[in-house]
């Protein structure tokens, strides 16, 4: 059974050159620097890894992350962000630069205006055993995929600014296709940012056009890293920000629907996405502060519940704080409205912390992740109460991505060392429970899912390693490798045993 987790397919947007460069029209549109799918607080290190989850603070050592909405801080000069539009190429190269760094910085007439040429190149080799837990039969899968971006940054002065990204997605080899591994040339991202400076006041950003857009950790809205093409949207944001004090997110979008050929990618109209995201640094005893509240509306959601309409309001709180040796980051999220006609009552709880040895050889890192999200109880009660993320990051509970979150909890104790400034290794087990009898099993992207049992609620366990070089600044080596062993009573119902290993080399430039 299909859930209604939404995956965001393509969306096709009309653009064109502008100033000279590129030009952007722009229709209406839906919705963590963006986080990779490891945040930074589990030890991912690196020009690549190091785009730490936004709102959470690194190490005093270490340049303040980028943030990921339009008009917020840059990444550190000079280097590559897991979110291009993040990254910070204002200096002038020297005249000796190699070509490479040069065309990060192609001066244009007079002024502050500039052009940024860079690109990007993936491999990804996913081996899975049992890739559906055995829900459907012949589930085993191994595609290399296949991940190509090129794109142009241009700066007019420090208040316009037009992007756009192409993008070509191939997948080989595999035995069942993935829809966001197939998308051959297309506009992957477009969209012009007009700021307008408020003095001491701050600054107002108004983002229309196509675009990735992680909110908070990432976590419930996230980017999809672990396939060819992340969750991107279209439409209009608008972001106010007085920095060091507060930002506040507006947006309306839709997801952009994924179709395989080239330049047909449009939005999905079934779909609307809309909110406000407002996040306050250092605001109660030196935490920050998150305060949110959006609603996706489908046409359709499937769940045990039921198939129908889907009007979902997420409101939702976060505390953080991350210094050199402590991070902190719990998040709570309530859901209301109405699915087929029932009252929707759901919600989310999610932790995740660790104390960092950074004096110590390999300084390690002791963490501890631990997420609730509801299921729902009683099928016969007019309350829809499985809980249903606006697109998630599943690597939150292993890259193999084996689980959604509705009705899942997990706990998650792990050790994360470094044997080299360059190489950071994670491991641990992460124990996986239903939250309610009386809900299915949610398996994968799609959401599809086992039917309920009444035996124990303790689902199995991942057993997990993951692994990442920054070889270069430029290029980045990770390796996963996650085995699901099932539970007695997952197994008694016809779930099984699964493995996943993954193998990824990203060169950005």
């Amino acid at each position: 059974m299909r859930s209604i987790t939404p995956i965001v397919h393509p969306v096709r947007l009309a653009c064109g050159v502008v100033a000279g460069v590129l030009a952007l029209s722009a229709g209406t549109a839906q919705a963590q620097s963006v986080p990779p799918e490891t945040p930074a607080a589990s030890g991912a290190v690196g020009p690549l890894a190091t785009q730490a989850v936004p709102g959470v603070r690194p190490p005093k050592s270490q340049p303040k992350p980028a943030e990921a909405l339009p008009g917020g801080r840059s990444g550190p000069a000079g280097l590559p962000q897991a979110i291009r539009w993040t990254e910070n190429w204002s200096a002038t190269p020297a005249a000796d630069a190699p070509l490479m760094d040069k065309i990060k910085h192609i001066p244009i007439g007079g002024g502050n205006t500039y052009l940024t040429l860079g690109g990007e190149a993936r491999a990804y080799y996913t081996d899975w055993q049992h890739a559906a837990l055995g829900l459907r039969a012949n589930d085993d899968n191994d595609p290399l995929q296949l991940r190509l971006r090129a794109l142009a940054d241009l700066h007019v002065g420090e208040h316009l600014r037009a992007y756009v990204e192409l993008g070509d997605n191939r997948e080989f080899g595999e035995q069942a296709a993935t829809a966001p591994n197939r998308d051959k040339i297309d506009i992957y991202q477009a969209f012009v940012d007009l700021s307008i400076p408020l003095g001491k006041a701050g600054k107002v950003t108004l983002r229309p056009g196509r675009f990735e857009m992680p909110l908070g950790n990432g976590k419930l809205v996230g980017v999809r890293e672990g396939l060819n093409m992340r969750f991107t949207y279209q439409g209009v944001r608008a972001t106010y920000i007085l920095p060091g004090k507060v930002s506040v997110d507006v947006f309306a979008l839709k997801p952009v629907d994924i179709r395989p050929g080239s330049f047909d990618d449009g939005p999905n109209h079934a779909i609307d996405f809309h909110g406000i995201y407002i996040s306050a640094p250092n605001r109660i005893l030196g935490f920050g502060t998150d305060a949110y509240w959006y609603e996706v509306d489908r046409d359709r959601g499937v769940l045990r519940e039921g198939t129908g309409e889907d009007r979902r309001d997420s409101w939702g709180a976060r505390l953080w704080r991350r210094n050199a040796t402590i991070d902190l980051d719990l998040e709570g999220t309530y859901q209301s409205g109405r699915f087929v006609g029932q009252d929707i009552e759901a919600y989310a709880i999610l932790f995740e912390g660790g104390y960092t040895f950074g004096t110590t050889a390999l300084k390690p890192r002791i963490g501890l992740r631990a997420n609730v999200f509801s299921g729902d109880g009683d099928l016969t009660n007019g309350k829809a109460g499985t809980f249903v993320a606006a697109s998630p990051r599943l690597p939150l509970v292993s890259e193999a991505a084996f689980f959604n979150l509705s009705n899942l909890m997990d706990v998650y104790p792990s050790v994360t060392v470094k044997p080299r400034e360059d190489v950071t290794v994670m491991v641990g087990p992460d124990f996986l429970w239903r939250n309610r009898k009386a809900d299915g099993v949610y398996i994968g992207p799609a959401g599809s899912s086992f039917e309920p049992y009444a035996s124990s609620r303790f689902t199995g366990t991942d057993l997990n390693l993951e692994a990442s070089w920054q070889a270069t600044k430029r290029m980045q080596l990770r390796l996963f490798e996650t085995y699901f062993a099932a539970s007695d009573s997952f197994a008694n119902v016809g779930g099984k045993n699964g493995n996943y290993l993954g193998a990824q080399s990203t060169y950005r430039f």
